[in-house]
């Protein structure tokens, strides 16, 4: 420690007199650890002599090298402020004076495992927070009490704490759970068939004082349709009912392993770190280390791409998140690392972390008045989902029927039709991809009703309007599974009475085939040939949802709209269906499916007059 400034330095400013005055005055900030210092230069021959000690102690004094580091960054300032974060290693003698921490790089070590034990009980305290309880197990759970020889546990309705685990399989498994090796894995499964990932799991789960881990490679039969089926219709209840769920954040495939040493990966912008003495009160010399500046993170992990990973990551009250750089704890009130270090995370990579707000899951004496806001809550998850990659793309209403069954206990009174519901009807309709690549084509299998966000691929946003200009007079969703109604569909429609309005699409010059230029034709409508000659300007845009040859080029569509703001108006692009099957039952209305978004700037004539036209009844698939 004494070698860490020159000899100068530690006469004047690292004497304990000296120290604690200049820490006193200065740098003291007993809540979060960060602290400020600013200094004067009074004439250029103060920063030779500092140059002068620099040189000398042969660029070994830290305090030196700040100064002389912070002047050359600065050589037209006289007067200098620098925020910096003062931090100290968890075992150092100043660690008790000051709450700030390194991160931790160690997270198998038993520091660590000491300080999850304190995270979670605390959990409890949380005004938002489920309390801990001990609930009925999985159908299957792998028992870890004898981590040398883990076997398959058939619970039959035993009740225990287990924890659960959220990864990436990244590649094939090929000794996970089938109806072969299920009774040999009851007996025990052999160490050599358990990738690094899941030996991690069972390592912290026994750490952590647990008999019983869920891993879906392990404990659900992969090669029975009826199994996966069963047990993913039970996703929200083992992950909402688990102790904690281990979310190896960092491992981009299942051989990767997460508890491994962390590498000091994480570097302030301008790798300005300084390890300097610190003078304690009670005469002891501890170090402390000074970061200049702001550090940043990796900007995702590898679950953070994953669809199942966030459901998973929802639905539980408790996590423990293994990222690239330290262990976090995350719950419904809090998200810090698991010593109490800082996240150091820029404003852009804390939006995109999917945290969901922390009435996701509060107790029932927090309910008020039924939403909470749960609308914004679900418009979200949608968002940050379809951001999401999945490996089966017909996964899409699965992937996140649990987050829908979740909800289902704030909107017992609503019905989940495909990804929407029915209380949020008409306006939840109205949603849109942004950006389509020339890739991304409409799916050759059946997903959902072109009105669900299901049927179709890529990033899905909301545009929520209360200014409602159509009406729902009736809908219908066939669910795949009577007993799952959120789950997988094999059909769908509603009947919607709205103005509806012929168009003429063409390209625009907004973007590579992504937005289209909206014009009304006069071919259908001679009447609405005066308004034509008065502005025959595109007077919208629209967003496809996928390429298909119908969006392309120059063709007749119709557009029905939905609602306004002060603006304009929205709706939805939609064409004929051709050679529709009906039943005996059916009305006869018209048959249209969806194949786009368009907005419409209100204070156009014709769309003024358009406003005023008169409504219409249609039926979308």
């Amino acid at each position: 420690i004494r070698k860490l400034v020159c000899e100068t330095c530690w006469r004047t400013l690292f004497s304990p007199d000296s120290f604690q005055k200049a820490w006193t005055a200065q740098f003291a900030s007993p809540r979060d650890g960060s602290a400020a210092f600013s200094y004067n230069p009074e004439v250029l021959t103060w920063t030779q002599k500092q140059r002068r000690q620099f040189l000398n102690s042969r660029h070994r004094c830290e305090w030196c090298r700040l100064i002389c580091e912070s002047i050359e960054n600065n050589p037209l300032r006289q007067s200098l402020e620098h925020q910096v974060t003062v931090r100290f290693h968890q075992n150092d003698p100043a660690a008790r004076y000051i709450p700030g921490r390194d991160i931790l790089s160690d997270v198998n070590s038993t520091l660590a495992y000491d300080m999850i034990k304190k995270c979670i009980p605390g959990c409890s305290l949380h005004e938002h927070c489920t309390p801990v309880q001990r609930g009925c197990l999985p159908t299957r759970v792998i028992d870890c009490s004898d981590p040398g020889r883990p076997r398959l546990f058939i619970s039959n309705g035993a009740e225990d704490y287990y924890v659960a685990l959220s990864y990436v399989w990244g590649e094939k498994q090929p000794h996970r759970t089938t109806s072969k090796n299920l009774e040999s894995y009851i007996q025990g499964i052999p160490l050599k068939r358990i990738p690094k990932t899941i030996m991690d799991a069972i390592t912290v789960t026994c750490k952590l004082g647990f008999h019983y881990l869920w891993v879906d490679s392990f404990c659900i039969i992969q090669d029975s349709k009826d199994d996966k089926v069963q047990e993913i219709a039970r996703i929200r209840h083992i992950f909402h009912d688990s102790y904690v769920t281990i979310i190896a954040a960092c491992a981009s495939k299942v051989s990767d392993g997460f508890l491994h040493n962390r590498r000091p990966t994480v570097t302030n912008s301008f790798n300005n770190e300084y390890l300097l003495p610190f003078c304690c009160p009670d005469g002891n010399i501890g170090t402390m280390r000074l970061v200049m500046g702001h550090r940043r993170l990796p900007f995702s992990e590898p679950v953070d791409n994953r669809a199942w990973c966030l459901e998973e990551r929802v639905l539980s009250p408790r996590r423990l998140i293994y990222a690239r750089h330290t262990l976090l704890y995350e719950c419904h009130t809090v998200h810090d690392n698991v010593n109490g270090a800082p996240n150091f995370i820029s404003l852009r990579a804390t939006e995109e972390i999917p945290r969901i707000p922390n009435y996701i899951s509060p107790p029932a004496s927090a309910i008020r008045d039924g939403n909470l806001k749960m609308g914004e809550a679900w418009y979200n998850i949608v968002t940050l989902y379809t951001q999401r990659d999945l490996t089966k793309p017909r996964d899409r209403l699965i992937a996140i029927s649990g987050i829908a069954e979740h909800f289902q206990f704030f909107w017992p009174h609503s019905r989940y039709l495909a990804g929407l519901w029915e209380h949020q009807l008409p306006g939840s309709l109205l949603w849109h991809i942004p950006h389509i690549d020339d890739s991304r084509c409409r799916p050759d299998v059946y997903r959902a009703p072109s009105w669900s966000w299901a049927s179709i691929d890529g990033i899905c946003d909301s545009q929520v309007c209360t200014d409602v200009l159509c009406t729902i007079i009736h809908y219908d969703v066939t669910p795949a599974r009577l007993d799952n109604p959120f789950g997988e569909v094999v059909g769908g429609y509603l009947i919607l009475e709205a103005v509806m309005q012929p168009a003429v699409r063409e390209v625009g010059v907004e973007g590579p085939g992504i937005f289209f230029n909206v014009a009304y034709g006069p071919t259908d409508l001679p009447q609405w040939t005066e308004l034509w000659d008065y502005d025959p300007r595109g007077i919208g845009c629209v967003e496809r949802d996928a390429i298909e040859p119908v969006s392309e080029g120059i063709g007749n569509v119709y557009l029905a709209i939905g609602c306004k703001d002060s603006e304009c108006g929205y709706g939805l692009v939609l064409v004929p269906v051709i050679n529709h099957t009906s039943n005996a039952n059916d009305p006869g209305y018209p048959v249209f499916r969806r194949v786009g978004w368009f907005s419409a700037d209100l204070h156009e004539p014709i769309v003024i007059a358009w406003l005023n036209g008169r409504s219409q009844r249609i039926k979308i698939i």
